[in-house]
């Protein structure tokens, strides 16, 4: 686990989140075949994965972020959460929480780039809860 949160581990994280996003994409493409959702969800999902993407791009152009500790431990634990996400997206049957995985890591990867380290733990404490509930 690395001590600092710097410049490195926030590209790593944002290459992490195009992974998801693109893992995500393939994931609403499978559903719209199989005609487990309709036109406008997949629309919004592509929406969501399209912020995600965006915003993951934008983090990566970040020189450097100063979080405070708390946001910085939280940051740390994320590594894990991605890994689990990217091993698990393509598995969910629950269709709302691929899309709330989506939706909550687009509003950690937003929370990154404004320098919101609360909101940062915060979104981060949410993907914990979702991937527990996936498993529930």
């Amino acid at each position: 686990m690395k001590e600092r949160v710097d410049s490195v581990f926030l590209s790593q994280l944002a290459d992490d989140f195009l992974e998801i996003a693109k893992k995500f994409n393939d994931y609403r493409f499978e559903k719209i075949s199989q005609q487990v959702i309709s036109q406008v969800t997949f629309v919004e999902m592509g929406k969501e994965a399209n912020r995600l993407m965006d915003t993951a791009r934008e983090m990566k152009l970040l020189s450097t972020l100063i979080v405070e500790e708390e946001a910085a431990e939280a940051l740390n634990q994320l590594q894990s959460i991605n890994l689990e996400i990217k091993q698990t997206i393509a598995t969910l049957k629950n269709v709302q929480t691929a899309f709330d995985l989506i939706g909550t890591l687009g509003e950690l990867a937003m929370a990154m780039v404004e320098k919101k380290p609360s909101a940062i733990a915060e979104k981060i404490r949410a993907l914990m809860d979702l991937l527990s509930e996936k498993t529930d």
